[in-house]
């Protein structure tokens, strides 16, 4: 039988009768007995609960923080660091801008250059790593100090890169993997373990034998950083060049990212309110995502299911998709358009 943890009153009646039975008399209400009683209760309960705190950080499944960490390391697996994002911008002016200028968007994100610019272009990066980063297309930056010829003004390219640290539940499910799936010098698992370690990747698979005798694919996902949580060329590059550092060497590698298809439903709700959509669309984006590989299916229990985990919503049917939804071969699903009826 598993130890259940004393409550607080469990513990102030122990101590109380305890001392009692040694006094050989039930004591008064306000005597001293009744006060030191409260008091070692107090102190004992909060032993028992660091104990209780310090088993958790025994197991992978529990740990949290620094414990999770020194577990996590003692496999070679070590938090994701967050990264800056990068990109370029787009000058106007006759001007040279120098390396290391500053710029910064209208809620003070700042970028620097890293080279001089050519043609009125320059690539930059985030001066603060972190998705906070990741900007779209078109986003005017301003110079922080002006550059003579040039508009103080300029526009960027998406930039893309940015991640933040690592959380716990990311580690965890990577030293999780790492533990049910050991090193094999170039297995399949050893691949996707690979492309996890590169900060920004959420989820990864590997395709042996996917273009032929030798070659190897890998495929991943970068949720959070882009709107659709497809990688962009900068996160690409980053995972290809990080796997063949360490895969063998006979192996001709192929890293792309999954073409996503937008998966679209029509639902029939009631009650209907906005909120309810929120949390409705917050439900169905996270079995998608959960369930979302290339060239696989979504299965239509799995969004019946999303849908009647929301607890608000009385009745509901799904008028469309009227079957599990496939992806082709490269393809992933990913969270559509929702339409109510």
């Amino acid at each position: 039988m598993s130890f259940q943890r004393p409550t607080l009153n469990q513990l102030i009646d122990r101590i109380k009768t305890d001392a009692e039975s040694r006094y050989g008399q039930r004591v008064l209400r306000r005597s001293l007995i009744t006060v030191f009683s409260r008091v070692f209760a107090g102190a004992a309960y909060s032993l028992y609960g660091y104990i209780e705190y310090v088993s958790k950080q025994i197991f992978a499944t529990t740990a949290e923080g620094p414990y999770l960490e020194r577990r996590a390391s003692e496999y070679g697996i070590y938090r994701k660091k967050a990264t800056a994002a990068e990109g370029t911008v787009t000058f106007s002016g006759s001007g040279i801008v120098p390396s290391g200028t500053l710029l910064q968007t209208d809620d003070e994100i700042q970028f620097e250059t890293i080279a001089a610019s050519s043609n009125n272009t320059a690539s930059i990066i985030a001066v603060n790593a972190g998705a906070s980063g990741n900007i779209p297309a078109g986003t005017v930056l301003s110079l922080v100090s002006p550059v003579v010829g040039v508009e103080t003004e300029a526009t960027t390219s998406a930039t893309s890169g940015g991640s933040d640290t690592e959380n716990d539940e990311s580690l965890r499910s990577r030293l999780l993997f790492r533990m049910r799936n050991p090193p094999k010098a170039g297995t399949k698992t050893d691949y996707v373990a690979w492309a996890l370690e590169v900060p920004g990747v959420t989820r990864a698979w590997c395709y042996p034998l996917e273009l032929g005798p030798g070659h190897v694919s890998v495929r991943f996902m970068t949720d959070g950083l882009t709107e659709t949580g497809v990688p962009s060329s900068v996160m690409v590059e980053r995972v290809k060049n990080h796997i063949e550092a360490l895969m063998p060497v006979t192996t001709i590698l192929t890293v792309v990212a999954p073409n996503p298809k937008s998966l679209n439903m029509t639902l029939d709700i009631t009650p209907d309110s906005p909120e309810i959509r929120a949390k409705l669309e917050s439900a169905i984006q996270s079995v998608i995502r959960a369930e979302a590989e290339p060239a696989t299916k979504v299965l239509l229990t799995a969004l019946n299911r999303a849908v009647a985990s929301v607890e608000e919503i009385k009745s509901f049917r799904i008028v469309s998709p009227t079957d599990d939804v496939n992806a082709a071969t490269g393809e992933i699903l990913i969270p559509g358009t929702i339409t109510y009826q």
